[in-house]
């Protein structure tokens, strides 16, 4: 096997006994509701880093990363205090897997209703996104082959002179890990890794990668014929109880040069008009500005309920 295909999983082994989950149950809110979880802030402790407190807590290093502007994750000092964003609007689309780039994270709804799992997902680099996409899951595969597409044989050659295999089987050494669910959107998948550390970073060829416990779940729970929704969302506003939120997330720039459509809704503006269309409120835009302008990626009340008065 050749050194870059060994590379692949090289890192699994410094990792192994701090790999997260990353994964998250909630009941589902009540009808007219959207928001999920709760955030909450730690203290840092002697020893803590930013791979453990990801792990410890089950969030994305980019998800520290935008809560936490003011910390240098790499220069922790015992006593900072960090949030955790532990609390999710919930994406319009409520049935299956929903994909939401600018989150890194993935949201399964339960077939019957009454739960929401949600993880980061490791999605493609620049040159390399994750399509926008509406689809369905066609199969499921235990131990799948990688069979690696000669568009990545190509740049893996330009890039280091190295000749991949035209097969991956299944072991250690497979970049698709233990599980994967194949969609109709032709050459894409949501499968395993054999490098945790990827996931919650856009660093894939634009497959979407799960931690192990995550695609466990999803490859006992999804059903064929699951819808399967990939969106760029950069912001989304939800209701909890007479407050409306805003959750503001740096956008992606491959996919704002794209004509908004119901899979990239690119303005704040566009995502609160449609939260509020049946439920007038009063919006504070100075709030929305700031929101926006700070992309902490965590819920914050942007404006309340009002009865229009005849």
């Amino acid at each position: 096997m050749n050194a870059w295909i060994r590379s692949i999983s090289f890192i699994i082994f410094g990792f192994l006994l701090i790999t997260p989950c990353l994964a998250a149950e909630y009941d589902m809110p009540p009808i007219g509701e959207d928001l999920v979880g709760q955030n909450y802030t730690i203290t840092v402790k002697r020893g803590e880093s930013l791979t453990t407190i990801r792990g410890r807590h089950g969030v994305s290093y980019d998800e520290l990363l935008e809560a936490n502007p003011q910390i240098n994750f790499y220069k922790l000092r015992v006593g900072q205090e960090v949030i955790i964003p532990k609390q999710f609007i919930l994406p319009k689309f409520r049935k299956g897997i929903v994909i939401n780039i600018p989150e890194l994270r993935l949201y399964f709804f339960t077939p019957d209703g009454r739960h929401v799992y949600t993880f980061p997902v490791g999605l493609g680099r620049k040159d390399w996104r994750t399509p926008l996409t509406s689809a369905v899951v066609t199969s499921k595969t235990e131990d799948p082959v990688w069979r690696v597409p000669n568009d990545i044989r190509d740049y893996v050659y330009n890039k280091t002179g190295e000749i991949l295999p035209e097969a991956v089987y299944p072991g250690p050494k497979n970049p698709l890990g233990k599980y994967a669910l194949y969609l109709s959107k032709p050459g894409y998948l949501i499968h395993g890794t054999n490098s945790p550390t990827s996931v919650g970073t856009f660093i894939s060829s634009g497959c979407m990668r799960l931690l192990r416990e995550p695609i466990e779940l999803l490859y006992e729970e999804v059903q064929v014929g699951t819808p399967v929704h990939i969106i760029h969302y950069p912001n989304k506003a939800g209701w909890k109880g007479n407050n409306l939120y805003l959750e503001s997330h740096v956008p992606i720039d491959s996919y704002m040069d794209m004509p908004q459509s119901e899979l990239n809704e690119l303005s704040a503006q566009s995502a609160i008009h449609e939260a509020i269309h049946l439920r007038p409120a009063k919006i504070n835009w100075n709030a929305v500005s700031k929101n926006v302008r700070q992309h902490l990626g965590i819920p914050e009340p942007i404006g309340y309920k009002f009865d229009v008065m005849n």
